[in-house]
Order: structure tokens, then C-alpha cells, then sequence
């Protein structure tokens, strides 16, 4: 169970690149396949609608039964999730259901989205002393923001919707940062208060960080 870090080739851990060359089979999210595609040589590649790794990433009997077949054949078999596989909304659901079936496998960790897309784009989300804490996780499960030196990062398929409801929850004058996960994007890095950006109604995918460390890449790295 393989994490593919956030999308970028450059950011494949040499054991997930390993993983990938001794595989046999591969089963993964769009976002990833084409790391999948680069680094096999001539596994056969499942894309599956469950391993996006999006906020939408749900779990699919038919990939488990996939894996499990396939194991169970003596085949190689790599499950490729997006970001760190501890952070991936399938992981533990498909880890418990292998563990039951007693399907031998282990978790090869990979650069989290969470930080590694905030990082390419210069910002630390802990960076003493504009952070105390960070807390990670799906935007229906973060704590109301109204700590500035408490960094609130979620990854989202809507940064801008998730930027409103943060804002309505709790104080839309914080600063925030969207950060683009589409290599294509427009506008990769947006900056202002909670609810500058959600008056931005373009829907993009992408990572949100809410707090003091949000404010310019120039003041965190300073």
C-alpha cells in the first residue's frame, strides 16, 4: 500500500519506486495513474474511481477484491494512493479489510499533500512562532478556525467553498492561503482572508491553509 506523494514524479520515494518496478500489478486513482504508467515495468494498471485521493476518495469492494485476488494468485501487487497512505480516506478501511482476509501486505509512506503542495509553494504550515499547532484533516472534520497560531490544512476539490464554510464557522478575517494541485492552474497560489477567498467562486482543487503561516512565502520563510 504505496503513497505516491502529490502527484509530481520528482516527489516518488525511491521505496515506492521500487514497489512500482517489482510490481506485477498496480491498482490506483486517476491523479496518480500516471506515475503507475512511468515507473511499472509492463504491470498490468488499474485505474480505480476510489483512489482518487480527492475529498470524495471512498472505498470500493471491487479494488479489495481486486488486490486480494491478486495476492492470493502470488502476484505483486502495489495499491498507489495519492499523498501518504495514512492520510488517504481508503487506506485504513482497505488495510482492515486485507488484514481480515489475511492477505499480507504493509504501507510504504509517501510526502502527505497536506504539506508537500504548501512546501513547493513556499509555505511552512509550522513555522515558529506564527504556529502552535497544525491540525490535518477532511474540511467536514476541522475545528472551527479562530486561532491564527493554530494552522488548519485540508485538501479540497472546491478550495473556495471549503474557504466560505471555514469562514462561516468561525472568523472569516483570518488569513488563509488555496494552493492549486492542478500543474495548469491559473493561478497556483491565492492569499487573503478567510473570506476574500471564498468570494473567489472559481472551483479548484487544491490544498487550504488557514492561519499565520498563510500570510506571504517571503514572512514564513524569513
Amino acid at each position: 500500500l504505496v503513497g505516491a506523494g502529490p502527484c509530481d514524479p520528482d516527489l516518488l520515494t525511491l521505496r515506492a519506486e521500487a514497489a512500482l518496478a517489482a510490481a506485477d500489478l498496480v491498482v490506483t486513482g486517476a491523479a496518480v495513474a500516471h506515475l503507475a504508467h512511468a515507473f511499472t515495468r509492463g504491470a498490468d494498471v488499474i485505474v480505480s474511481a476510489a483512489g482518487g485521493g480527492g475529498d470524495g476518495a471512498t472505498v470500493d469492494g471491487d479494488t479489495v477484491a481486486v488486490l486480494a485476488g491478486a495476492a492470493r494468485r502470488g502476484r505483486r501487487v502495489v495499491r498507489l494512493y495519492r499523498g501518504d497512505p495514512w492520510l488517504h480516506p481508503a487506506y485504513a478501511v482497505e488495510s482492515a479489510i486485507l488484514a481480515s482476509a489475511g492477505i499480507d501486505h504493509r504501507a510504504v509512506p509517501g510526502p502527505a499533500v497536506e504539506l508537500a503542495v504548501p512546501a513547493l509553494a513556499g509555505l511552512a504550515v509550522h513555522h515558529r512562532p506564527l504556529a502552535a499547532t497544525v491540525t490535518i484533516a477532511s474540511p467536514t472534520a476541522l475545528p472551527p478556525p479562530t486561532d491564527p497560531a493554530r494552522t488548519l490544512v485540508t485538501v479540497a476539490d472546491d478550495t473556495a467553498g471549503v474557504a466560505g464554510r471555514l469562514a462561516g464557522a468561525g472568523d472569516p478575517t483570518l488569513t488563509a492561503a488555496t494552493i492549486a494541485t492542478a500543474p495548469d492552474a491559473r493561478t497556483p497560489v491565492r492569499r487573503g482572508t478567510l473570506a476574500e477567498l471564498a468570494a473567489d467562486r472559481a472551483i479548484v482543487a487544491g490544498v487550504v491553509v488557514v492561519g499565520a503561516v498563510a500570510a506571504t512565502a517571503e514572512v514564513v520563510s524569513g
